[in-house]
C-alpha cells in the first residue's frame, strides 16, 4: 500500500459554463488541479519558474464543476479575492 503519491502533471483546460480555466491533471488518477493553489503556471503549464515565496496549498477535485466552485467559494470570496481580482484585471489590460 502506498503512502505517498506522485502526481504525474500534463496541462488541462477546464471549460463550464462558459468559464475556462488552464490548470493541470494528473495523468494516472484524472485528478484536476486547483491553477491557483499549486501555482499551475509553474506546474505544468511552463509559463514561469516557481516563486521561492509562493504558499502552496493541495486541493485537487474528480470533476471540473467541483473546481469552479473551489475557486468562486474559496478565491474569490476569500482571503485572497482582492489579489485575485487585480491581477486578472492586470492580465486583462495586457490582452488589450
Amino acid at each position: 500500500m502506498a503512502y505517498v503519491w506522485e502526481p504525474r502533471w500534463e496541462p488541462y483546460t477546464v471549460e463550464v459554463d462558459g468559464i475556462k480555466i488552464r490548470t493541470c491533471r494528473d495523468k494516472t488518477t484524472g485528478m484536476i488541479a486547483c491553477p491557483i493553489c499549486i501555482h499551475a503556471a509553474s506546474k505544468c503549464l511552463d509559463l514561469s519558474k516557481e516563486p521561492r515565496d509562493y504558499n502552496y496549498e493541495n486541493s485537487f477535485f474528480f470533476s471540473p464543476t467541483d473546481l469552479i466552485i473551489h475557486i468562486r467559494e474559496y478565491h474569490f470570496r476569500g482571503k485572497n479575492a482582492k489579489i485575485l481580482r487585480e491581477k486578472l484585471a492586470e492580465t486583462a489590460k495586457r490582452r488589450h
